[in-house]
């Protein structure tokens, strides 16, 4: 006769695990970036960083950068960069939240979120991309 409360609470337990899992998946997935680019910035920063540093300096005074990541389809792609800022002249833009054209960068952004001190993801408007002549003329260098 023991055996069946016991026999039920195990059940239960796994019931709540379960519950709990499923939680934690669904915001995992309605958060996805949020959790994605810490994650992936702590555990692969040095190999990023170790990128962006060995390119030269730029003679337009843009800030270095890499593709950090992106998406779409049918023509219509998002590009993020990872960019190194030495001043931290992004650190303003990041606190703001909203759209703009800050130093260093070649055109109006989207999005500019820090990363750690000198080291911010920026997300470029859809079909726009450094370096590339379209609506925005991201292409020229001005770094304003």
């Amino acid at each position: 006769m023991e055996l069946r409360p016991i026999r039920k609470m195990r059940v239960r337990l796994w019931y709540v695990a379960v519950a709990v899992l499923v939680v934690i998946a669904a915001f995992v997935l309605w958060n996805f970036q949020a959790v994605r680019t810490p994650i992936r910035w702590f555990a692969w920063s040095h190999y990023y960083k170790t990128q962006v540093l060995a390119q030269p300096p730029s003679s337009t005074a843009e800030l270095k950068h890499i593709e950090w990541d992106g998406w779409g389809w049918a023509g219509q792609d998002t590009t993020v960069y990872l960019v190194f800022d030495p001043t931290d002249s992004l650190s303003a833009a990041a606190k703001r939240n909203q759209p703009g054209k800050f130093n260093g960068l070649p055109c109006e952004v989207v999005l500019v979120r820090r990363l750690e001190n000198n080291w911010y993801i920026v997300q470029f408007y859809t079909n726009e991309a450094w370096g590339q002549r379209n609506a925005l003329e991201c292409c020229c260098g001005s770094g304003q």
